[in-house]
């Protein structure tokens, strides 16, 4: 174990805790990709810092719809998260964060051959990149490119879009051995460098190598290396001495202090001096558990346990962490507590349905919040607009906001037809249908009927946005009740169903 004596203090060297070759690789303690910000150069060499890259960018993906909801930007770049997707109605590609939905690329809405030859399109494009992009490849292929009128800006409403993610796995808890062995490492260095973890990163480098090859779902017909891979990693499991050295974990630690960032990630890493027991605990958006065996340490260490709460959000040190160290072991795990599929009995339950479930509910509250607070910062000159101007401004700032109108319309006409259906009047369902209908050749990506829909409920929102300034009450909350929760949405149910509601009593 190296260690170098500068003015009487001992220091432990800048060694690689894999290799023990010289360190200074200034890896991100948590991951980057993740929202990281800290880094630390005496953990690993650089190639055993990119070693781990594979674990890295399958964690990454598991939870990166999660990242792009909340608008996380990874410590290597200047934008925030995105995430791929296919539009439900077109197939076509569309990225989505936090602040934007938006195709990929230009589409084509409609084809109508003109007199003396040519075609008449009608094109919509994301930008003026993608627009220029589009017109430029028509001309590659020898079409001349006319445009008949000035552009208009319409936009699209999304459909349901469903993220299928394996989160977990064989990557997904090597990565989580993976960031609690650096934190570990960095907690409690000399421990790292004593030898006692020799078998958790022989485990962490096998599982490593396995994602690196592209083997974190097994399939039939692998090559030899990856089969060789996996054959290592199952040595190395059984090195570890126990059966999953992390796993998914489902019991909430009575008398745990709250995660001091409202999406926080949780890392606890200590060493119980009475057994020597070393463990980690991780816990990422406040909402994934997961609890990790590390071995036994070294005779003679005494307890201590040092809780990271780390904010995904932040966009730079300090703010981004709160550490808490305690001579105690109050999070310890025990290897007894990491065997059998805890997945398996926690879906069998219905506990991860209800953590995912909480999860959603969570997002939802926080794109809320930042809707409100755009729409806040655009109706801040209200009080200085006539009357007719002060109108055209909350229309604005509703049609910026169409899209959660339109889950306000669908969500109250679907509620609407289950409740016709449960009746015993499935016949008016395809009317209602109709209503929320979309149509791939409309630039909204609505049907005429469901624009009218849509228009009929920002009218009345407007309107009683209108009532609520006049009153002095439009403040935050109230946007906020008016835009996600139930005020608005009867508002927006008795615009748009008062109206069907009057057709059936006049055919009753």
């Amino acid at each position: 174990m190296g260690a170098v004596v500068r003015e009487g203090v001992i220091e432990m060297a800048k060694t690689c805790i894999v290799c023990g070759n010289p360190a200074g690789s200034k890896e991100h303690v948590f991951p980057a990709a993740l929202g990281g910000r800290r880094t630390n150069s005496g953990i690993y060499c650089t190639t055993h810092d990119n070693s781990h890259s594979g674990l890295v960018g399958a964690i990454a993906g598991q939870i990166d719809f999660i990242n792009a909801y909340l608008g996380v930007r990874p410590d290597h770049s200047d934008a925030i998260k995105t995430v791929h997707a296919n539009d439900p109605l077109t197939g076509e590609p569309i990225t989505i964060s936090a602040e934007e939905i938006k195709f990929q690329q230009s589409r084509v809405l409609s084809q109508t051959p003109v007199e003396g030859g040519g075609i008449a399109m009608q094109v919509a494009s994301p930008d003026r990149r993608a627009a220029k992009e589009w017109t430029a490849e028509m001309e590659r292929q020898g079409y001349t490119v006319a445009f008949q009128s000035q552009p208009t800006e319409d936009r699209y409403m999304l459909g349901a879009v469903h993220h299928r993610r394996a989160f977990g796995g064989t990557c997904g808890l090597g990565a989580v051995a993976y960031i609690v062995q650096t934190f570990f490492a960095q907690e409690f260095p000399d421990v790292a460098r004593s030898g006692a973890l020799s078998g958790f990163i022989a485990y962490t480098q096998a599982v490593a190598k396995v994602a690196i090859l592209g083997g974190c779902t097994r399939i039939d017909g692998e090559r030899p290396e990856l089969v060789e891979a996996r054959a290592i990693l199952a040595a190395a499991l059984a090195g570890t001495g126990c059966s999953a050295p992390a796993n998914w974990d489902f019991t909430r630690m009575a008398g745990a202090a709250p995660n001091a960032f409202e999406f926080g990630h949780r890392v606890i890493v200590g060493v119980d001096g009475s057994d020597g027991t070393m463990y980690g605990r991780l816990s990422l958006f406040s909402a994934f558990d997961f609890a990790v065996c590390l071995g036994t340490a070294p005779p003679g260490k005494e307890t201590r346990e040092v809780t990271i709460d780390i904010d995904p959000l932040a966009e730079h040190p300090p703010q981004d962490i709160r550490k808490v160290t305690a001579h105690t072991a109050s999070s310890r795990v025990d290897a007894s507590q990491l065997g059998g599929d805890a997945l398996a009995k926690a879906i069998a339950d219905g506990t991860q349905q209800q953590v995912l479930h909480t999860l959603l509910e969570r997002l939802t509250d926080y794109q809320l919040a930042r809707l409100v607070r755009t729409m806040v910062a655009s109706l801040a000159p209200l009080p200085t607009l006539q009357a007719l101007d002060r109108r055209a401004l909350i229309a604005q700032s509703l049609d910026e906001q169409s899209q959660q109108v339109w889950r306000a319309v669908t969500y109250m006409i679907g509620g609407f037809k289950q409740q016709l259906i449960a009746g015993g009047a499935e016949r008016v369902a395809p009317v209602l249908d109709m209503l929320v209908a979309h149509d791939v050749r409309s630039a909204s990506g609505l049907s005429r009927e469901a624009q009218a829909m849509l228009s009929l409920a920002k009218a009345a929102l407007a309107d009683q946005m209108e009532r609520d300034f006049a009153a002095g009450a439009l403040d935050e909350q109230r946007i906020a009740d008016l835009m996600g929760r139930g005020p608005g949405l009867h508002i927006v149910g008795s615009a748009v169903l008062e109206p069907l509601l009057q057709a059936f009593d006049r055919n009753t």
